[in-house]
């Protein structure tokens, strides 16, 4: 049974990143800060493909890829409130390094959403007034993120009895046991 609960966790991730309105859509992403505390933040999945790297996007100069570059041990929080299910993402965070496919991802980005990544100062500069922020012309601080899970814990919270379940990347294959909810 714990199969189709992890085909359950899969294919509920692959389709969150094509639906815009999948509730795993957006998700918690905690990293490591450089004092050594856990840091939170919701991110928007882009991409999940078929091995479970996920993808998402950021600004260059933010927290997170400071976190990533010192330690790149992340861990993810998905929350579907329809379903009352939950699943906990542990893995390795990596940025993209090849400029071609930055490129090629950046042309595919809706002019709109482009701004978040063409902002002169860095995510949590300090500002006087939210409409002063000034924008690049000719450059962007655009970057992706892939995160490639090592352990899956999968949670569904039911009236009679929960359902909870580990999922652990062993080479290249996932197994699965039960665990108390």
């Amino acid at each position: 049974m714990t199969n189709q609960l992890f085909k359950n966790a899969k294919e509920a991730l692959i389709n969150a990143a094509k639906d815009a309105k999948h509730p795993f859509r957006y998700f918690t992403m905690a990293t490591i800060g450089i004092n050594k505390s856990p840091r939170l933040r919701t991110v928007v999945l882009r991409e999940v493909k078929e091995d479970l790297t996920l993808k998402i996007f950021t600004d260059k100069r933010s927290k997170k890829v400071t976190h990533i570059k010192e330690n790149n041990n992340v861990c993810l929080l998905f929350f579907d409130h329809n379903k009352m299910l939950q699943l906990k993402v542990d893995g390795k965070a990596y940025l993209e390094q090849d400029e071609k496919t930055i490129e090629e991802i950046w042309k595919q980005i809706r002019i709109g959403s482009k701004k978040d990544y063409l902002t002169t100062q860095e995510p949590g500069a300090k500002i006087k007034d939210p409409e002063m922020i000034e924008y690049l012309d000719t450059s962007n601080h655009f970057a992706i993120v892939h995160i490639i899970p090592s352990k899956i814990e999968y949670l569904e919270l039911k009236k009679e009895k929960h359902i909870r379940a580990l999922f652990s990347k062993e080479e290249n294959t996932w197994e699965g046991s039960f665990i108390v909810p």
